[in-house]
């Protein structure tokens, strides 16, 4: 049988990760399609997953697939220890931040934490989430008092507790503009940050799949105020770029899955490309990881050239952010590498 294009295969696979992201039964119309799949077709499903950080995902989503469907016992095997992995993984970080709160209100500070473990828990099996850093944000009077020193171009600093990157931030939001924004913390100003995170790197080296699922589900889980988060986007400059994502989570997830703020719905194509081209945060685009097993300065020189090219994208849609990211990363790396 004949492998499945590309465009075909990411539609599959973009029924796996609806089916695994609500823990729930896909379709019954898509079904005859995954029961014609050639194994070489799964194989490929599952790289493009891997790719993606969404293998928790296809987890969830095969346990809901009927039991006539062949999946190859392979690839079978193969999510059952992406499971394991994930599962131990979820755990361990958990029990992590679990220490470093409690070490943080012994001196009286209360973190605000970032991303992952908190967007983990919006799926249905957060244990399921693929996790990287443990990311926290601190009050400028909260870093001084924790004794920390900016370590990174970012002003952000990194230290490593029981095996994990741990980044302790000190801007809640990566954009420009700070004046109207929501209060921290707030359903509003998460919404805001992920956001902004996701554009930070759709502008610069990549981003993938796994964030914008996180978007999909904080938008459906978040008792956010739209009017309140409207006003955010057009205070912080990027409602045409806000516009474009929930234009690509509606395409994938379905209308209402995030909102339009009244707008027309807008062709996703430049984040559709920016996403498969790259993978988690473009770490899977041709070059890319060579680069990252490099010296400081070609690795810097190779993320600064990445973000070059995305220079166009970024000026479509939020031009000041363009301008604000480029500076930021040239003052930062000359502040550390005086």
């Amino acid at each position: 049988m004949a492998r499945a294009s590309d465009d075909n295969l990411t539609a599959l696979l973009m029924a796996l990760v609806r089916s695994g992201i609500s823990d729930a039964p896909m379709s019954p119309e898509l079904l005859p399609r995954f029961a014609v799949l050639p194994d070489s077709d799964w194989q490929a499903l599952l790289s493009m997953a891997r790719r993606q950080t969404v293998t928790g995902l296809l987890v969830v989503a095969l346990e809901h697939l009927p039991e006539d469907i062949p999946v190859p016992p392979a690839v079978e095997f193969a999510l059952m220890a992406e499971a394991d992995r994930l599962e131990l993984n979820y755990f361990r970080m958990s029990e992590a931040v679990r220490e470093l709160e409690a070490d943080f209100h012994s001196k009286g500070i209360t973190p605000v934490w970032l991303k992952g473990l908190e967007c983990a828990r919006f799926y249905p099996r957060p244990e399921l989430r693929e996790l990287g850093d443990i990311d926290l944000w601190l009050r400028p009077r909260d870093f001084s008092t924790a004794g920390f020193v900016s370590s990174a171009p970012d002003g952000s600093y990194h230290f490593q507790f029981q095996g994990f990157d741990v980044d302790v931030h000190r801007d809640y939001y990566d954009i420009s503009h700070h004046e109207g924004l929501p209060k921290i913390p707030s359903p509003e100003a998460e919404l805001l940050m992920l956001n902004v995170h996701i554009l930070k790197h759709a502008c610069s080296t990549g981003i993938g799949l796994r964030q914008l699922c996180d978007m999909v589900q904080a938008y459906s889980r978040l008792p956010y105020d739209e009017e309140k988060y409207k006003a955010a986007c057009c205070n912080a400059g990027i409602l045409r770029w806000t516009v474009l994502l929930s234009s690509f989570l509606g395409k994938y997830f379905g209308d209402g899955s995030a909102p339009l703020f009244g707008q027309a719905s807008v062709n996703p194509a430049p984040l559709e490309r920016i996403i498969r081209r790259g993978g988690n945060f473009g770490h899977h685009e041709s070059g890319r990881q060579a680069a990252l097993s490099r010296k400081p300065l070609l690795r810097k020189a190779d993320t600064f050239w990445r973000m070059l090219r995305s220079l166009p994208f970024a000026l479509r849609y939020a031009p000041a952010e363009a301008l604000y990211y480029g500076l930021s990363l040239i003052r930062g790396n000359i502040k550390t590498n005086k």
